[in-house]
């Protein structure tokens, strides 16, 4: 075959490139400038099973270091990031996060505190969120983060939460969007 030319029609050379542009990526994070010092961020995620997502920040460079700004149920597509330094580049990402999850032993502690305890099944698993679905709420949404391989933890509900349901989520984080770059005002 060494040597030997291939024909190919220039209308299949044409269209492949066309088929992979057509695609919107599965994840997907935008974001703009709404005010001199406030950003909103916007994304799109159409994988199934995705539990919720984490949504990081860095000032430094693109690479990091990264600080978590909020874990985020599967129902949120939207944050703002208010009242940023001015003249300052922000660099964010998002990761989608999957993972099981379990109704904890619930045992009232003193001054209203919650001791809440299960029995860690999870392997490799990069830590457990606590969620909480408010008596009249219809969506659980992420309260705390714990570590892996932890089975116990001890909530204080605010007084809005009282009578909350609570379960425990061991979470796998997935592939990282792509970076948003902005640069705040004033």
């Amino acid at each position: 075959m060494r040597g030997r030319l291939v024909a190919v029609p220039a209308a299949l050379i044409l269209a492949l490139p066309a088929c992979s542009a057509g695609t919107p990526p599965a994840l997907s994070l935008t974001g703009a400038l709404t005010t001199p010092t406030d950003v909103d961020l916007r994304w799109r995620d159409t994988r199934p099973g995705v539990a919720g997502h984490v949504l990081e920040f860095a000032t430094e460079e693109a690479g990091g270091p990264w600080t978590v700004l909020q874990y985020l149920a599967p129902q949120v597509t939207t944050y703002r990031h208010p009242d940023l330094m001015p003249h300052t580049t922000f660099h964010y990402r998002l990761r989608p996060y999957t993972g099981p999850t379990t109704r904890p032993r619930q045992t009232p502690g003193p001054d209203g505190a919650q001791h809440l305890t299960w029995t860690d099944r999870a392997r490799g698993e990069d830590g457990y969120l606590l969620e909480l679905r408010p008596r009249d709420g219809d969506r659980y949404d992420p309260v705390a983060v714990l570590a892996p391989d932890t089975e116990a933890t001890d909530f204080l509900p605010l007084p809005g939460e009282r009578g909350a349901v609570y379960r425990v989520r061991a979470f796998v984080l997935g592939e990282r969007s792509g970076v948003v770059r902005l640069t705040t005002g004033e």
